[in-house]
């Protein structure tokens, strides 16, 4: 028997968890009715950016919290901004390519990779509990969404697989800078990072739609600043989850984002819900559940 004293994990750190995933969920089936008024990946990606980073710049200022960041942490920083600079085009990509089922079952092995990836990084064992948690989850996500096979196209594929693995290194690299920077900190800076990072990629992409040629302006803009708030309050959400419960919980809590992105295009896209995607839904919200109620470990002073 393990003599290692445990605690219940924090309920903040589950609200942020859940949050930020909700968050992400309803990104899904907003990008499609933007992208299909004229909005690209790269144009909402930009958006995205420049105005998380006035609206952090504004709150820093504003809650008067510090800009400063310790030197052995400034590339730590900058590589996570480059990781969720990732994510963002990454993802937004691989769903004009391949079905939004797909892509999010795709996306979706990162909790696993993360379970198992993140604690032989720190010379442990991955915790079998929650690498069973973590296949639930996937195996509720894959019976929920069905891909079809004859709709795989290796670009879709190949985006998908990057946004996997760069949200994975977000999460582990982000467990060493969030003990030591405040959180509305990292989030100023990973937005500036990824701005100039997509103003480079637009250089090489050249796919960005300017308002003017939007079939909707008012719409175009207001999806375009909800795709970008939506995705600030889950990057937000995502750090200061790490902080409270470790990648590998905060990666098991955003599970829900899929389940959320299925209850929003009922509601929003006037989809239907079948059986598997009711079943499939149960799995992961039961994986969820249990993770949230699993006890932490308690460090060694």
């Amino acid at each position: 028997m393990s003599n290692i004293p445990t605690k219940k994990p924090s309920l903040f750190g589950i609200a942020t968890g859940l949050t930020g995933g909700t968050s992400f969920g309803l990104i899904t089936p907003i990008f499609p009715l933007a992208y299909s008024i004229g909005v690209t990946a790269s144009s909402a990606t930009i958006i995205r950016f420049i105005l998380g980073s006035l609206i952090m710049g504004a709150i820093l200022l504003a809650c008067r919290t510090t800009f400063f960041v310790p030197k052995n942490k400034i590339i730590p920083l900058c590589i996570m901004g480059f990781l969720i600079f990732s994510v963002t085009v990454c993802y937004l990509s691989a769903v004009i390519y391949i079905p939004v089922s797909l892509a999010a079952i795709l996306f979706y092995t990162y909790p696993v990779i993360v379970t198992v990836i993140d604690p032989l990084l720190r010379r442990r064992l991955p915790n079998l509990i929650q690498l069973g948690l973590s296949l639930l989850a996937f195996t509720g996500i894959t019976v929920a969404l069905g891909p079809n096979i004859n709709d795989l196209d290796w670009r879709g594929v190949f985006f998908v697989i990057g946004a996997s693995l760069s949200i994975s290194g977000t999460l582990i690299v982000s467990r060493s800078v969030v003990t030591h920077v405040p959180n509305l900190t990292i989030v100023f800076y990973v937005n500036i990072v990824a701005t100039v990072l997509t103003c480079l990629y637009l250089f090489v992409d050249g796919n960005i739609s300017l308002p003017s040629a939007w079939t909707n302006l008012s719409l175009g803009w207001s999806l375009s600043i909800a795709i970008a708030l939506l995705y600030l309050v889950a990057t937000l959400g995502q750090i200061a989850t790490v902080n409270f419960v470790g990648p590998s919980r905060t990666a098991m809590l955003f599970n829900v984002e899929p389940v959320v992105s299925i209850v929003a295009a009922v509601l929003v896209l006037n989809e239907t819900l079948n059986p598997s995607q009711i079943i499939g839904s149960l799995f992961v919200l039961a994986a969820v559940a249990i993770s949230c109620y699993r006890p932490v470990k308690v460090p060694a002073a």
